[in-house]
């Protein structure tokens, strides 16, 4: 579990290739598929939940689940997926977050993140709530709710999560050499705001005589 008082979270590299042309006049209707997902739906720990949901899933004619692997033919078919859907499921695996993720902003398809404990990159500098959609695993689980909820999002709203989706997604981009506020950027940027708070704190420990009382 990260602690956010000393941590920075950084974001994993994306594997599928980053929509470099997505400016269709109407994005809305060319991405025909509602939610998408594909990888491995056996994993452990609190990723059980997503066998939970190819099960809850199963049967929407607007919803792509499909168990897959990070092979080339895999890989390029995510890659499809993700430009014609709207959003992308992303539950917990092994760990909290996964590449998935940022696979999802650079697709500019609106991640659908399923996790009680997942923190976030960057998330001092942008607010996830203007381009991401948000599930517990309780609501997640409940057939019916989630792919209902996604329905109700008015394209309107869609499009602006969208539209954010391009305007961020080079904070996800590992560039060589690095770029203004890239994720190479963005991490140094995290660094240096912890400090302070870090030096006060070892300075204040190297005086005390008695337990800190924050």
């Amino acid at each position: 579990m990260a602690n956010l008082h000393k941590d920075v979270v950084a974001p994993y590299m994306h594997v599928v290739k980053s929509f470099m042309d997505d400016d269709s006049p109407n994005p809305y209707k060319l991405r025909t598929t509602l939610l998408f997902f594909r990888g491995r739906t056996v994993r452990k720990a609190e990723g059980k939940v997503r066998a939970k949901l190819e099960k809850i899933l199963k049967g929407y004619s607007d919803v792509h689940f499909e168990a897959g692997y990070a092979t080339g033919e895999g890989i390029n078919a995510s890659t499809q997926g993700m430009r014609t859907s709207r959003f992308c499921l992303h539950p917990a695996g092994d760990t909290p977050s996964s590449n998935r993720l940022f696979d999802a902003i650079v697709s500019h398809c609106v991640p659908v993140i399923v996790s009680d404990h997942i923190e976030l990159p960057f998330e001092s500098e942008l607010d996830y709530s203007k381009f991401s959609v948000f599930f517990s695993v309780k609501e997640a689980l409940v057939p019916g709710y989630m792919v209902e909820e996604l329905r109700k999002i008015p394209e309107e709203r869609w499009v602006e999560m969208w539209g954010r989706l391009k305007e961020i997604a080079h904070h996800y981009e590992y560039e060589y050499p690095p770029k203004k506020d890239d994720a190479v950027n963005m991490v140094w940027k995290e660094v240096r705001s912890k400090v302070p708070a870090e030096r006060l704190a070892v300075n204040r420990n190297r005086r005390l005589k008695v337990h800190d009382w924050w």
